[in-house]
C-alpha cells in the first residue's frame, strides 16, 4: 500500500489535512527499512500495522471510548499521574475537556485545545517546518499534520513565569481492531519567559489485549533567552506500538532540559531534533529507555549546533531484558562557520540476559573547528563483583540485581522534577509488570 493509501485508511472522515503536508507525503511516501535513521527500528512492522488500522471509530465523539474503558479523572491521575499544574488530557487525539484541567487565571499562559485557537495561528500551527529543517521531515510526521484530529497547545508570553509544570496527556485506546492515533503537542515559549511541561503518552489496551498504534508530535519553539524544562513519559500498554517526534528550535541564549523516559509499547520510537538557531543556546537531552520481554525501543537524538557559542548534551541510559532490543543513535552537527561549539555525549547500556540486545551509535558531523566535542559508549552486564557484594550481606540476589539497576537508572529518575513526577515513574520503573 503507499503512503497516499495509508492516508486515506487514516484520515478521518470529511477531513482533508494540510495539502503542503499531502504534497510532501505523496512525494516522499513514508520511511524505508534502507533509511539511516531507521536502522535500528522495525518499521516493516509498523507501517504493516497501519496498513490494517483506521481511525479510533468514535471520530470526534469523546464520549463513546470514555464510556467503553469507564475512564475519568482518578483514572487519568493513576495512568498519568498529578502534578498540581494545569492539566490537558486527549483521548486518541481528541480533546477531552471533561478529564482536563486547564488553567485560564494564569496571566500569560494559554493551554487547551488547537480548535479553540484563532485560524491564523491555527495555520501557522499546522504549517511543514521551514525549507531549512525539511531534510529530516519524515513521512510519519506528515501522516501526523493530516490525520491528526486536535493538538494540544501550550503558549507562554513574553518575560511570564509559570511555577507549575503544565502536563499533557495523550490517552491511546485500542478498539476491537487495528487502530491508529495521531497526539499532537505545540508549544511556544516567548522571549525571558520560563516554564515547564510534562507530556505523558499512556493508555488502554483494547479487546483481546490490542493495543493502538500512535503517531505522535510535539514542536516546542522557545524563544530569546527563554527557559523550558520538558519531561517525555511514554507507559502505552501491552500491544501497542508508539513512533514519537520531538522537535525543539531554539533561539539566542535560550535553554532546555528535556527527558526522555520510554517503558511501555511493543514497539517504541523516540526521535528528538533539536535546532540550535541562535547564538548561546543550550539544550541538555537526559534519555531511559528499559524494554523488556520482547519489547524494541529505538532512540535517535540529532543536535545542530547552527549558530556560535552554542552547548549541548546528551544523557541516554538503557537497561534491556528478556529478549529485548534496545537502541542509540546520536548525531551532533556543526555547521560551518561556528565556533566556541561544545557538544557532549553519553550513552550507557546494562544488559541483563544473554539474550537482550543493545545497539550505540554515536556520529559526529563536525564541519568547523573551533569546537570541544566528546561521545562515549558502553554495554556491559551488571557488576558481579557488587552483587556479589550485596549478596554476602544477606540480601537476595533478586533483591540485589533490582539495587544495582535502580543505581544505574538513578543517574536519570534522580534529576526529574517535580517530585510527583519523579515518584510516578520510579514506581512504572519498579512495577513487578513491567520491565524490570
Amino acid at each position: 500500500m503507499t503512503a497516499t493509501g495509508v492516508l486515506d485508511r487514516l484520515l478521518p472522515p470529511g477531513t482533508d489535512g494540510d495539502p503542503g503536508a499531502r504534497g510532501w507525503l505523496a512525494a516522499h511516501g513514508l520511511p524505508r527499512p534502507r533509511d539511516e535513521a531507521w536502522r535500528y527500528t522495525p518499521l516493516d512492522e509498523i507501517v504493516a500495522g497501519l496498513e490494517e488500522a483506521g481511525p479510533p471509530a468514535a471520530g470526534d465523539d469523546v464520549g463513546a471510548p470514555l464510556d467503553q474503558v469507564a475512564l475519568d479523572r482518578e483514572a487519568v491521575d493513576r495512568l498519568a499521574g498529578d502534578h498540581g499544574g494545569p492539566r490537558l488530557v486527549f483521548v486518541d487525539g481528541t480533546y477531552a475537556p471533561e478529564l482536563s484541567r486547564p488553567d485560564g487565571t494564569v496571566p500569560g499562559l494559554w493551554c487547551g485545545s488547537l480548535a479553540a485557537v484563532p485560524d491564523r495561528r491555527r495555520r501557522q500551527v499546522a504549517a511543514l517546518p521551514p525549507p531549512d529543517e525539511l531534510a529530516r521531515f519524515d513521512g510519519f510526521q506528515a501522516l501526523n499534520r493530516l490525520a491528526a484530529p486536535d493538538a494540544a497547545v501550550v503558549r507562554i508570553d513574553a518575560g511570564v513565569v509559570i511555577d507549575a509544570p503544565i502536563h499533557v496527556v495523550h490517552l491511546a485506546i485500542g478498539g476491537q481492531g487495528p487502530t491508529a492515533v495521531h497526539p499532537r503537542t505545540v508549544v511556544t515559549v516567548a522571549e525571558g519567559a520560563r516554564a515547564a511541561v510534562i507530556e505523558t503518552f499512556t493508555g488502554v489496551a483494547g479487546d483481546e489485549g490490542a493495543g493502538a498504534t500512535a503517531n505522535a508530535s510535539t514542536t516546542i519553539v522557545v524563544g530569546p533567552g527563554g527557559h523550558l524544562t520538558h519531561h517525555r513519559v511514554q507507559v502505552e500498554p501491552a500491544g501497542a506500538v508508539h513512533v514519537g517526534h520531538t522537535r525543539i528550535v531554539q533561539s539566542a541564549a535560550s535553554q532546555v532540559r528535556s527527558v526522555s523516559v520510554m517503558l511501555g509499547a511493543d514497539i517504541a520510537r523516540h526521535a528528538v531534533d533539536v535546532a540550535l538557531h541562535g547564538p548561546d543556546a543550550r539544550a541538555d537531552l537526559d534519555g531511559l529507555y528499559l524494554p523488556g520481554g520482547r519489547q524494541r525501543h529505538d532512540n535517535l537524538v540529532t543536535v545542530d549546533h547552527a549558530a556560535s557559542g552554542c552547548t549541548s548534551t546528551q544523557r541516554y541510559r538503557g537497561v534491556v531484558d528478556g529478549e529485548a532490543r534496545g537502541s542509540f543513535g546520536g548525531h551532533i552537527i556543526v555547521r560551518p562557520d561556528t565556533t566556541a561549539t561544545d557538544a557532549r555525549q553519553s550513552n550507557r547500556n546494562l544488559v541483563l540476559s544473554r539474550t537482550a540486545q543493545a545497539d550505540t551509535r554515536p556520529w559526529l558531523e563536525i564541519l568547523a573547528d573551533d569546537v570541544a566535542c566528546s561521545h562515549g559508549a558502553t554495554v556491559g552486564r551488571l557488576d558481579d563483583d557488587a552483587l556479589f557484594y550485596l549478596r554476602s550481606r544477606g540480601i537476595p540476589r533478586a533483591e540485589a540485581r533490582a539495587m544495582l539497576v535502580q543505581g544505574f537508572v538513578g543517574e536519570i529518575t534522580e534529576t526529574i522534577t517535580p517530585q510527583s513526577l519523579r515518584e510516578h515513574v520510579a514506581a512504572a520503573v519498579t512495577d513487578p509488570g513491567g520491565s524490570l
